[in-house]
Order: structure tokens, then sequence, then C-alpha cells
């Protein structure tokens, strides 16, 4: 019979291989992301492989961590030049509504949350609360990744890049 801290185990390290998959199935490199299965001193519950899927999918990420009294908040800073990109040729408001992200995402198994905010430099994202579980933030992040690259190919197509012209009839912009 499973403890109740076995349980949470197995369940953060299969909530960390979903995440992986994931990563897989978008067309992502996992092979280096770190190892999946979390061990009993509760390392390894996700936010490693958390911070290498926004590196490898935006750029450099950098986290910090608050406490606002009982408040758990971490907040993680994503340096994305084709943020910069597509800021310098469009609004920040006709950007963000591209992107038909959710700004807020709530962990279906935990209280915790993370919020998205759209800055010059790339991302803000914090998390309230530690979620534990990644696959469900990880699965955002991936969309969002997805409509940048179809609004890279239409700021391209913009710049009168040939190629891009092209490429520009298949996306839904």
């Amino acid at each position: 019979m499973f403890s109740i801290e076995d349980c949470q185990v197995i369940q953060s390290s299969l909530d960390n291989l979903l995440s992986l998959k994931l990563l897989h199935d978008a067309g992502y490199r996992v092979s280096d992301m770190g190892y999946w299965v979390t061990d009993y001193a509760f390392e390894n519950m996700g936010g490693d492989i958390f911070m290498k899927a926004t590196e490898r999918l935006f750029g450099a990420c950098a986290e910090e961590e608050e406490e606002d009294g009982a408040y758990d908040i971490r907040k993680f800073i994503i340096l994305c030049p084709d943020v910069e990109e597509l800021l310098g040729m469009f609004t920040k408001e006709w950007v963000e509504r591209q992107l038909q992200w959710n700004k807020r995402v709530v962990c279906d198994w935990t209280g915790a949350e993370m919020i998205i905010e759209l800055k010059k430099m790339g991302f803000v994202i914090e998390f309230h609360e530690s979620p534990f579980f990644f696959s469900q933030f990880i699965q955002e992040i991936i969309q969002i990744r997805k409509s940048l690259d179809r609004l890279l190919v239409y700021a391209q197509y913009l710049k009168g890049n040939r190629g891009a012209r092209y490429a520009a009839f298949y996306c839904e912009v």
C-alpha cells in the first residue's frame, strides 16, 4: 500500500513525464532536460523542467523568489528577442490580442496559478503558491511559442521577405 507521500511523488513524477512529452510532441529535444522522476526529498518537483522548457522555448530565463507573508510567489523573467522584434513593429495591445493566450492559468490539481505578462524584453511569469505540477503551464507556454512563431512569419511578410510571403498564406493571423 502506498502512503500519501508516495502517491504525491508518483503523481509529480508522472506530471514531469507529461511535461517532457508535451515538449517532445511540439518538436523540442528533451533528452537533456533533466531527470523526470521526483525523489522523496521533494527535489525536482517540476520547477527545473519548467525553467529548462522556458529557456528552450524563448531564450534566457531567470527566477526570482519572493515571499509575501504566507503567500509564496515565484517569478520567472524570460528574455525573448522575438517579443522585442514584434513590439518594435506592432503595439503591445495588438500583439497580446494576436497571441490568444490565457494571461491567468489555474492549476487543476492545486490552488496555484500562473500569471503571464508581456513586457518589452519578453515575459514575466508569476506563480502564486507552489504548483508542484507544471504540465498544464508548460502546455500554455508551448501555445504562446506557436503563436509567436506565426506572428514572426507575418512580421517577415510585412517586411517583404519573399519566403515569408508564401508561409504567411498558411498562417492564421
